[in-house]
């Protein structure tokens, strides 16, 4: 443990600690929350709720965006279907254990994020306006943070009762404290290249021995060109004029959406609970409803005292501003139908029931033109380049068909270059990525593609971006002749036999120096190490020093390496007691990384009463 500990270090106790198995919620999709679902099949199944394909899809191509390219990997598809199956699993489990998130926490975080502020408060329309160029609706970006709340609540339940033993701390803090001075000899392969002779014979029967290595399937190089929305949007200029016209004429977009004010009072009532429990519940705000519509002055300290909402109760009820797409719809309807002053209820939601008081209305502001312009400008050129990608995009496929045995017709019409590709096969990576796209894969090594080397159909490889190509070269699966690779065997089979070399003279030098004849062995300049400093030695070696017995001094212990063999010579062991602040940041950690361990026994003792069902299908690779 100490080792796998000390290979993860990179300069601090917490990194030492902290290499842990972190659960990923990074990918998950939300289009569950925004779809009405399709005759589809979908994805997955848990129990009885579905992972749509779109929702799948749009994560995949979320994760493949960030990886910097279409990744048709099978193991990748597998990846992120796990963390969407992690990720609900825990949410249907969260919401069975009677954790809940309420819109006022939602808004919390909201109004504490950076970029939506302005002039240190919280701001409708930048918020709006990061929306927007994302392509996100107003309701799916607190239906994530709702979730990724609700997930942190399971994990902090479960990370709580962590302990770590003060014994066991100790001891790790005085481990990892403890310093060895040591010195090395190096026994390195460079140094007996020299000294071995590869013949042609001993190439030869590599070369016949390991012919899978040498085996090449079948390749291609091709001439292609590309067409696609985004180099078209490239050359589109939009005017101020064009800009402040589009503004005028959708005034309405870019108005802010009118807030209110409220307070409330949460009467809270569970998921799944009985008759009996609810109509407690009911009476309970009937008799809260009574008092505040009695007595206004006072509905501040009734929320204080008998709001079952955490977070605005200790406010006095205070939800703070809010448009109408922020709060659950039964909340909303009865705000928007209010005055003013009004006391309204009971209005009953998931949450329970609500006595709601209507503290002001805040009619929305017009966004100006300075604050929305860069939007409409990337609008208008994306707009405009979507409409010349749909008129360019059958001619372009026509031209590629009509005149199949060059490119450079279509290249020329639409101002395109004509690129070469490398040698490209099936299944393996390609250079530009989008090569690697299985139809365009697919009609390439075709054999009409391969004998007639005429052009291939036009490929959407991704959304707005077409792709037509023609094979210029062709080299078919074969063994590579022994000439192409002789130099490479050669050079293999060198390093392995210099190092059998150096391993054989490291270890005699070992056998001598623990007979009593370490003179004769060159070591290095003494040097002290620890597991939280290194210096610059394999982790191989660290883990050699640290479990080597020390009782008896000098000690000496050899150690196989990449590069040969190396030996060392432990003189003195230095005990050090570690600061209380160390020992506290390894508590800390301590009870990070069994808290992890914890969620992780957690989410797979859920997953195992849960029956996942998962589409084979969708892990496939395919063009989406």
């Amino acid at each position: 443990m100490l080792e796998a500990i000390r290979e993860r270090a990179q300069g601090w106790i917490a990194k030492v600690i902290l290499g842990l198995l972190v659960i990923p919620f990074a990918l998950w999709g939300i289009d569950s929350y925004f779809s009405g679902g399709g005759q589809e099949p979908p994805a997955a199944e848990i129990d009885d709720v579905q992972i749509s394909q779109r929702e799948f899809i749009k994560t995949l191509k979320d994760q493949e965006q960030a990886l910097g390219g279409k990744v048709e990997d099978k193991a990748l598809r597998q990846q992120v279907m796990d963390q969407l199956v992690n990720t609900r699993v825990l949410s249907m489990a969260a919401g069975k254990a009677g954790f809940s998130i309420l819109d006022p926490q939602i808004q919390a975080v909201l109004a504490g994020v950076e970029i939506f502020q302005e002039n240190g408060k919280f701001s409708e329309a930048r918020m709006d306006s990061w929306l927007r160029s994302r392509g996100m609706s107003r309701g799916e970006l607190p239906a994530m943070i709702g979730q990724d709340l609700l997930l942190k609540q399971v994990q902090i339940g479960y990370g709580e009762g962590a302990l770590a033993a003060k014994p066991m701390v100790e001891r790790l803090a005085r481990l990892l404290s403890q310093q060895r001075e040591i010195n090395e000899a190096a026994f390195d392969a460079k140094s007996h290249a020299n000294a071995v002779k590869i013949d042609d014979k001993a190439v030869e029967a590599d070369y016949k021995a390991r012919q899978k290595d040498y085996t090449t399937p079948v390749q291609v190089r091709a001439q292609y060109v590309v067409l696609s929305q985004a180099l078209l949007e490239e050359g589109i200029q939009v005017g101020d004029e064009q800009v402040r016209k589009h503004y005028e004429a959708n005034a309405a977009r870019y108005q802010e959406p009118e807030q209110r004010r409220a307070a409330h009072i949460l009467v809270k009532v569970d998921e799944g609970a009985d008759a009996k429990s609810r109509q407690a519940a009911k009476a309970r705000a009937e008799q809260l409803l009574a008092e505040a519509v009695k007595t206004p002055s006072k509905f501040a300290d009734l929320a204080r005292q008998h709001s079952q909402d955490p977070v605005s109760g200790a406010q006095g009820g205070d939800l703070g501003a809010f448009t109408r797409d922020m709060m659950v719809k039964p909340f909303a309807d009865a705000v928007w139908n209010m005055k003013p002053g009004e006391i309204r209820g009971l209005v009953e939601s998931q949450f329970g029931y609500h006595i709601i008081r209507l503290d002001n209305v805040v009619v929305g502001a017009k966004l100006g033109f300075d604050v929305v312009k860069d939007e409409i400008r990337r609008e208008l050129r994306q707009q405009e380049a979507q409409r010349r990608f749909v008129e360019s995009a059958e001619r372009f496929s026509n031209l590629v068909y009509e005149q199949p045995d060059s490119l450079a017709p279509a290249a020329k019409e639409f101002g395109l270059k004509l690129e070469e590709s490398g040698w490209l096969a099936k299944g393996q990576t390609a250079q530009p990525a989008i090569l690697a796209n299985p139809r365009l894969m697919d009609s390439l090594f075709s054999e009409d593609a391969l004998t007639k080397r005429q052009n291939i159909e036009a490929v959407e490889v991704a959304p707005n971006t077409l792709v037509a190509a023609r094979v210029i070269d062709h080299r078919p699966a074969g063994l590579l002749p022994l000439a192409d690779v002789a130099g490479d065997i050669r050079n293999r089979l060198t390093r392995e036999a210099a190092r059998k070399l150096a391993i054989e003279a490291g270890r005699k030098a070992l056998e001598a120096a623990r007979s009593g004849q370490g003179s004769a062995v060159t070591f290095s300049a003494p040097m002290t190490v620890s597991r939280m400093q290194p210096l610059n030695l394999p982790p191989a070696s660290v883990r050699a020093i640290f479990s080597a017995e020390a009782g008896k001094l000098p000690a000496y212990l050899g150690v196989e390496s990449a590069d040969g063999y190396r030996v060392y010579r432990i003189n003195r062991v230095v005990a050090n007691e570690p600061p209380a602040e160390q020992t506290g940041k390894i508590r800390a950690d301590l009870r990070r990384l069994l808290a992890q361990e914890e969620m992780r026994a957690y989410l797979e003792s859920v997953k195992a009463k849960a029956k996942i069902k998962i589409a084979p299908s969708a892990l496939e690779p395919k063009a989406e």
